[in-house]
């Protein structure tokens, strides 16, 4: 099987896992999964909708079919800052691409985006983020951030890096701590990527889970070891952590090395002698409160479906997609990296093929494959359009088919375009799906006053220019549709706007 199938292969079922996973997230039982999506188990892509940003200031997230979440776009985000070399710019990724993301993350844990948040300081170092955040009336520390915001975006730095396990490992320790920093976080990220390292070289008629999970858990702690603390910015990052810490970091550490052990211990007894996926997933941790979304837990629920099912792969991922009151975006997203890079991308069913961003995906694929194989001939710089920016964007003065630029994605076109009121009044939230040249697309969304709204509190289902635009595009012969376009676009009064919303509204309209 030729490596780039592989390495499709990985990229893509690691977002199809997501795209499906994040479907069931939140729901408990098959029956609300039939009230949802009126089937009892979700095996293909559905048009949904969530409720996002909290009750005054939120919006309603209308979701396609296939469309993916933060645990993909983070995973993009690392790709694209790892150079030629195979080595990941942690300054780019943590100064540039973690901040900017928070403008159109989708499902992102409030972790990933305290740390994002927090990282925008000027005094932040991505190696020296330590942080509180607040979420209730909860005060969370960064030093016990323990959950899988860290693993889920780190395949890409395995696969530019594949037969170097040493540099795989070290530059995940420091990926993930530019937003976790407990253990269980970076182990599980370590852990993965060693599994993708170990499981994208083996050929699938051939692929024995036991010897390969043995393979794994042998000399764990030696395989797991810090020997790369001389790097000085861990030793700086590791002196910070233990300065105001009771237990130091190695400690707790080592503890959560032989934690994981033990779990890949019982994941052999449990294939060895077919204990159900329930039991087994509640005795790794998936389903516990306290332990359900940690890095350790996760990873190993992934290994655990990826050996339990290396021979009937899709069935693997749908089992983690089903695997109700678990993390299931992220689990099955562990899943289907795994099982992509050991199957490849030939084993993609049609249903599963309109995943978001496809191309995008194979391109990523393709460029960590010329990485690890020392032939990536980096493209010029990117340079600037002068177009509209959306980067912090004071005025709301965008419409659909506007061409925009974003740092660090590019330059790019306004498919669609929506404004919805919040509860709170005076205020509403900006919503644009955005596809840049890459192929990429992404969800933007900012909050923003509304005079309008704020001058009539009654008047909350407003028409906005864009709006009369759009359906002025739809009655209008394109030359006089250019022309009331040229007069809306220099800021028409709003009471001629609301007439020609009527006009433009009418049965009659022939």
């Amino acid at each position: 099987m030729k490596p780039e199938t592989k390495y499709k292969g990985s990229l893509k079922l690691s977002a199809i896992g997501d795209a499906l996973g994040w479907m069931t997230e939140f729901e408990k039982t098959a029956d609300s999964v039939l009230n949802r999506f009126g089937v009892p188990k979700i095996e293909r892509f559905y048009n949904w909708e969530k409720k996002v940003g909290g009750r005054f200031y939120g919006f309603v997230d209308k979701i396609k079919a296939g469309s993916y979440s933060d645990d993909t776009q983070l995973l993009m985000a690392v790709a694209r800052s790892i150079k030629s070399d195979g080595t990941t710019d942690h300054n780019y990724f943590a100064k540039t691409e973690l901040p900017n993301w928070l403008d159109y993350a989708r499902g992102g844990g409030r972790t990933v985006k305290a740390a994002a948040q927090k990282i925008s300081r000027k005094s932040a170092q991505w190696n020296a983020n330590f942080f509180l955040y607040k979420a209730g009336e909860e005060t969370f520390d960064y030093k016990q951030s323990g959950a899988n915001g860290a693993a889920m975006r780190v395949l890409p730095i395995a696969l530019a890096n594949i037969g170097n396990i040493e540099k795989i490992k070290e530059d995940i320790f420091c990926n993930s701590i530019i937003t976790h920093g407990h253990p269980r976080a970076i182990i599980g990220a370590m852990l993965y990527g060693y599994a993708i390292n170990q499981i994208i070289v083996c050929r699938p008629e051939k692929f024995n889970w036991e010897s390969f999970l043995i393979q794994i858990g042998s000399d764990f702690q030696d395989k797991f070891n810090l020997s790369f603390f001389k790097n000085p910015y861990l030793k700086a990052w590791l002196n910070e952590w233990n300065k105001s810490s009771v237990e130091r970091f190695e400690t707790s550490y080592d503890a959560t090395l032989l934690e994981v052990q033990n779990q890949l211990r019982y994941i052999y007894q449990s294939l060895k002698h077919g204990i159900s996926i329930e039991e087994t997933l509640l005795k790794l941790g998936c389903i516990s409160r306290e332990t359900k979304g940690s890095g350790t837990a996760t990873v190993l629920a992934g290994l655990y479906f990826t050996l339990k099912f290396h021979d009937k792969p899709l069935v693997g991922i749908i089992e983690a997609v089903n695997s109700l009151g678990t993390d299931t975006d992220s689990i099955a997203s562990f899943t289907g990296g795994l099982i992509g890079a050991l199957h490849g991308q030939n084993i993609i069913p049609d249903k599963w093929q309109v995943v978001q961003d496809e191309k995008y995906l194979n391109t990523l694929a393709e460029r960590l494959l010329q990485i690890s194989e020392d032939r990536l001939k980096e493209p010029p710089p990117q340079v600037t359009f002068n177009l509209k920016r959306l980067n912090d964007a004071p005025i709301d003065d965008f419409n659909e088919n506007d061409f925009v630029e974003f740092f660090p994605l590019g330059k790019g076109v306004i498919t669609n375009i929506e404004r919805q009121p919040t509860l709170t009044k005076g205020k509403y939230n900006l919503i644009m799906e955005i596809k840049f040249d890459s192929e990429q697309t992404i969800i933007f969304s900012k909050l923003y006053e509304n005079p309008d709204v704020a001058k009539n509190p009654n008047q909350l289902h407003y028409k906005s220019d864009l709006d009369i635009i759009t359906l002025a595009k739809k009655k209008l012969e394109p030359e006089i549709f250019n022309r009331v376009k040229d007069f809306l676009n220099k800021k028409a009064p709003k009471d001629l706007i609301d007439v020609l919303s009527l006009i433009f509204q009418s049965k009659n309209w022939n």
